[in-house]
């Protein structure tokens, strides 16, 4: 898939979405047959509900970011009954002071001829309004031709985020394995998280990637709370730059990994070890690798990291980034900021 493919998708889901400033006390909650909303003079704003997956996160999202707002604890919110929520957030709403009750409202019209809208987020009104399209086109601007998309999630409508991987069309040849650089963009326009961008090393023989780190820090990874649209213009442009720069440096980590064999005083269970004590790795993934290796152990750190980006494949975004992280920590793929 190209990127004006993706972008192109995403217009089309925007289709009958509005953001909308709204005064929080200018509105009266109702809540009735497992149904809430928000009702004011220019329209109705239902919260979304869905009683074969009341706890899917895209159903609760926009609720638990209006119980936030408003001070009410969102599992206590969640298990009262109709009358019960409407009393609690009845008590709470009149008392927000002007700073908190001008909020952020991303919406979806019920139909093209309905004054109701879904409620796909709630938030503050200084919150750094980006759409997932800006995004992507202005990704698309930086790498006109030279990358493609290897893998995307969250394109669908209202998800609430979107995981974009990018990979060069170009391949380089190092100690035997070809391979290419990408990066990786996650982004929510619905605000469950900040827009991250990590960079990567794909290995075309597995299909598999490697996250770099910078500075100690995920590399060109960074919570962007405050960012302008302005500011992704010279974002991406130099992030290209900057991997086309370490190249050298990504060649020699690589060897100095294929070289670094395991020894008793250099054992595999001693980075087994470390591996423990980093967060984010999960008790599963634990287990997994320690399966893997179960009496054929990787004879280098290259052939380890190997066998831990293919397992992270096999869980879901969160978990796979941080596995893919640690993979490429091993690779020392890690460089001073510049």
């Amino acid at each position: 898939m190209q990127a004006k493919e993706l972008i192109q998708a995403l217009s089309e889901h925007s289709s009958g979405c509005e953001d909308r400033c709204v005064d929080l006390r200018t509105v009266k909650f109702e809540s009735k047959d497992g149904e809430a909303m928000l009702v004011g003079d220019a329209g109705t704003y239902y919260f979304k509900s869905d009683p074969k997956n009341p706890k899917d996160p895209e159903v609760t999202h926009a609720a638990k970011q209006f119980c936030k707002l408003i001070g009410v604890p969102f599992s206590f919110y969640f298990k009262n009954p109709d009358g019960l929520r409407k009393q609690m957030v009845d008590c709470w709403l009149p008392t927000l002071g002007a700073e908190k009750s001008l909020v952020l409202m991303k919406l979806r019209r019920t139909g093209p001829e309905s004054t109701g809208w879904i409620i796909r987020a709630v938030l503050p009104a200084e919150f750094t309004n980006i759409s997932n399209v800006e995004v992507l086109e202005r990704v698309s601007s930086a790498i006109a031709d030279a990358y493609e998309i290897d893998f995307v999630v969250g394109e669908n409508r209202d998800a609430l985020t979107l995981h974009t991987q990018f990979v060069s069309k170009s391949t380089f040849d190092a100690f035997g394995e070809c391979y290419s650089l990408g990066f990786s963009v996650t982004a929510s326009e619905l605000g469950a998280r900040p827009l991250t961008i990590d960079t990567m090393l794909c290995r075309k023989s597995t299909k598999t990637n490697l996250l770099a780190s910078y500075g100690g820090e995920p590399y060109f990874s960074c919570s962007y709370d405050l960012i302008q649209p302005k500011d992704l213009a010279t974002l991406f442009p130099q992030l290209i730059t900057r991997m086309t720069e370490q190249l050298p440096q990504i060649r020699e980590k690589i060897q100095a990994t294929k070289e670094w064999k395991f020894t008793p005083e250099r054992s595999v269970e001693q980075i087994l070890t470390s591996l423990r004590f980093r967060r984010g790795l999960s008790e599963k993934f634990h287990v997994r690798l320690g399966q893997e290796i179960q009496g054929q152990p990787p004879k280098d750190l290259w052939e380890l990291s190997g066998k831990m980006s293919v397992i992270a494949k096999d869980f879901d975004l969160e978990k796979r980034l941080k596995i893919e992280c640690a993979a490429g920590d091993l690779v020392g793929l890690s460089f001073a900021k510049a």
